[in-house]
């Protein structure tokens, strides 16, 4: 157990039991650092003794207050002071601070270092408070205790090279100090010295001074309780009725505020109960709808595993006949047999045959070439990327002919409408050129035997691809093609919506809210598409902000 730990059970006895021997304890192991502090402060030897005994009464008030972890030489050295700036009061403080001042521009000049030294004694104190609890208590234990520097470690809790190091590092710390203040040549040594020379111890009958005026002093509980009891001693019967009803409605008061606060716990715990009970459910309605979606994928699974063998059984049994197809061909001594769904036809003879018509559409006619003509791996790869090429500039032409604006030279628009107006240019040669280079590298690349037999029909092939793309009409296939949509506002009412076509077609007004049921008339699905979204937004948009007014 080291020394300050001592300090604070000696504290804790006189705190709770009145142990008058504890505090003489702490009187004797301090008041030589409380007296050498009021001494060089006050320089006065009664006001000093006087400072003591308020200082310690002041402790013997306030033992309740100390942790186990608080430094009591720090305390009683800040007490100290603030009792020595009590003592001292105006007028004899301000000629301290005089004559400090006076000596300050004075004792640095001067070679006597007598003198240089009185000049330091004034920011002692000072300097000291700048430092750290464990510094301060670490100085004051050395040269006001004049401990050793192993019972400072004792005290501080640490080796006594630890505690050397720290003396030392806080004299440091004070020349620094002095020398802030302007002078400039103070050392760790005069710091040393500064300390050395306040340094005082209390005389006998000092210390027998302060012991009986502690002796005096009761602990804090037994002064309150006991100042209490005074008091209501001196209580008139009003005031001592007033006194137990207050004592009386105390205790119903504070159960009354204890049922309240259980009352307040119980309702929150039943609403997080409630918030509870609901994302519980929420989780339970999600579970269920996850095991609903497992047992789907599950089933799904379970049909694919069963497909997948009739499939791969097809994949086997087509792989067995073209090669045996292909042994046939290359066998110079060979017999077709009758069990083949396969014939064998000259080349001449193909001219004649009709394989069943053309392919009308590029994508009829890819799925031909894939299951008619034996490709390879790598004519299929070219194939494939020569329809990706097809319909990937028939997607940039109708995008860079598209366009919207507010006016139209191929309708007559309504006055008073609010209109947007969408439109395509004419795209027919720019589709039609692009079919006819799908087909020369369709025959580029298959050759123009396998082309041959599976070319499909120009004009079909042509037509229906237009009619895909530019609608049913195929006059318009090479002019300009235009709708419009037009809004009227109506005051304090519903907007109406119309639609009008270049074409001549359209319908009448009618509520913004039944524009799905508009007449839209045969045209580029790209145009048609962009309309239907634009009616769609607009409706949301109007619909709900005259709903929100």
């Amino acid at each position: 157990m080291n020394e300050r730990q001592s300090d604070f059970e000696w504290l804790q006895q006189f705190a709770r039991v009145g142990n008058q021997n504890a505090f003489r304890e702490i009187v004797r192991r301090h008041i030589d650092l409380v007296f050498a502090t009021a001494l060089h402060k006050v320089g006065d030897a009664g006001g000093a003794e006087e400072i003591s005994q308020n200082v310690f009464s002041v402790l013997a008030r306030k033992t309740w207050q100390f942790a186990p972890d608080d430094s009591l030489p720090a305390w009683l050295h800040k007490t100290t002071l603030l009792e020595s700036k009590l003592w001292l009061r105006g007028e004899l403080r301000r000629r301290r601070r005089e004559q400090a001042a006076a000596e300050l521009g004075t004792t640095m000049k001067t070679s006597n270092e007598q003198a240089a030294l009185n000049a330091l004694v004034p920011l002692l104190d000072e300097a000291l408070l700048s430092l750290r609890d464990k510094d301060r208590a670490a100085l004051l234990l050395r040269f006001y205790e004049k401990q050793s520097l192993g019972a400072v470690g004792t005290t501080l809790g640490v080796s006594e090279d630890t505690a050397q190091k720290r003396v030392q590092s806080a004299l440091e710390k004070l020349s620094q100090y002095f020398q802030r203040r302007g002078y400039k040549t103070a050392t760790v040594a005069a710091a040393a010295a500064a300390m050395q020379q306040t340094a005082a111890s209390a005389s006998a009958v000092t210390t027998s001074l302060v012991m009986n005026a502690a002796s005096k002093t009761a602990p804090p509980v037994l002064a309150g309780l006991s100042a209490v009891l005074a008091r209501f001693v001196t209580l008139t019967k009003v005031q001592t009725a007033a006194f137990c009803i207050a004592i009386a409605v105390v205790p119903l008061a504070w159960k009354w505020e204890r049922n309240r606060q259980t009352e307040m716990a119980s309702e929150n715990l039943q609403v997080k109960l409630t918030a509870v009970n609901s994302e519980s459910a929420d989780a339970s309605a999600e579970l269920e709808k996850m095991r609903q979606q497992s047992a789907r994928l599950d089933q799904e699974q379970a049909d694919a595993m069963q497909n997948q063998a009739p499939a791969e059984q097809a994949v086997r049994k087509l792989a067995e006949l073209k090669t045996r197809s292909r042994v046939l061909l290359t066998n110079d001594n060979y017999r077709w047999p009758d069990d083949l769904p396969f014939v064998r036809v000259p080349k001449s003879a193909l001219a004649s045959i009709n394989v069943g018509g053309g392919p009308n559409s590029p994508e009829k006619l890819a799925t031909k070439i894939d299951q008619f003509l034996d490709l390879s791996a790598q004519e299929r790869e070219v194939t494939s990327q020569i329809f990706t090429n097809y319909f990937a500039e028939l997607d940039r032409v109708i995008q860079s002919s598209f366009y919207k604006t507010n006016k139209s030279s191929l309708i007559a628009l309504p006055a008073g409408a609010e209109s947007k107006v969408f439109g395509l240019l004419p795209i027919g040669d720019k589709i039609r050129a692009a079919m006819s280079k799908l087909c020369v590298d369709l025959e580029a690349a298959l050759g123009s035997e396998r082309w041959a037999m599976v070319k499909p029909d120009q004009f079909e092939f042509t037509h229906y691809e237009q009619v895909r793309l530019l609608g049913y009409t195929q006059f318009n296939w090479d002019k300009q093609q235009e709708m419009a949509v037009c809004i009227f506002e109506k005051l304090g009412a519903e907007a109406n919506i119309a639609l009008m076509a270049s074409d001549g077609t359209g319908g009448s007004p009618r509520p913004l809210s039944l524009w799905s049921s508009l007449y839209f008339s045969q045209g580029p699905p790209t145009l048609i598409e962009q309309v239907r979204q634009y009616c769609l937004t607009e409706a949301q948009s109007r619909i709900f902000n005259r709903a929100t007014k």
